[in-house]
């Protein structure tokens, strides 16, 4: 005869203080060939990436996330040449930063800027996650108890556990033209969640 199973998923979160912003910010060129679309894209990219470490973001803290170059139309169809862009992703971990940085770049760039995202996070999630783990399965325990009373039963062993993945903190996105930046971009902490969702499986006795 088969085990008497229950299977429940539970889900739990946990607060976090954030101490990092991540910013992807993206340069673009337009230009009459890919050469000096290219040649615009990665200077205004450089330019940008100075901009970032005067403002004592570390080497590791930068990284390139990609670039490439696509033509460009007009309204009738005709092509008019192409737009090179690169976008860089950028980590800092001073928070009261992030407006000055904005504002900077958007100053030695000009409209060539666009903010694809700025994102509050955590540097080390792993604390945050063990406690969003522990209250997910606490979550799970008490359903099953619940249904393993309603069908007249106690829980027994655990016979299988998995995670459905952790849920990150949600985003701030913004597209914005370097002029609108020209006041800075406050950043406020505030907290974050962090989520984690687990299903779990017990025996019935």
């Amino acid at each position: 005869m088969a085990k008497r199973t229950v299977t429940v998923i539970g889900s739990g979160r946990a607060a976090v203080s954030p101490d990092v912003v991540r910013l992807d910010l993206r340069v673009g060129h337009d230009a009459g060939d890919v050469a000096a679309a290219l040649s615009g894209a990665s200077e205004g990219i450089t330019k940008v990436g100075a901009v970032v470490r005067d403002h004592d973001v570390a080497d590791a803290d930068i990284r390139t996330l990609d670039a490439g170059v696509n033509q460009r139309w007009d309204n009738t169809g005709t092509a008019i040449g192409f737009t090179a862009q690169q976008r860089l992703a950028v980590t800092v971990r001073r928070l009261e930063s992030v407006g000055e940085i904005l504002e900077a770049a958007a100053s030695a760039v000009g409209n060539a800027l666009l903010v694809d995202q700025v994102r509050l996070d955590v540097s080390d999630r792993s604390e945050g996650l063990r406690r969003a783990r522990d209250a997910a399965f606490a979550d799970a325990r008490d359903k099953a108890e619940q249904y393993a009373a309603l069908s007249g039963s106690q829980l027994g062993a655990v016979l299988g556990v998995a995670e459905a993945g952790a849920v990150a903190p949600v985003a701030y996105k913004a597209m914005a033209a370097s002029r609108d930046l020209a006041g800075g971009m406050p950043v406020e902490g505030g907290d974050l969640d962090l989520g984690a969702t687990v299903t779990v499986t017990w025996e019935l006795r």
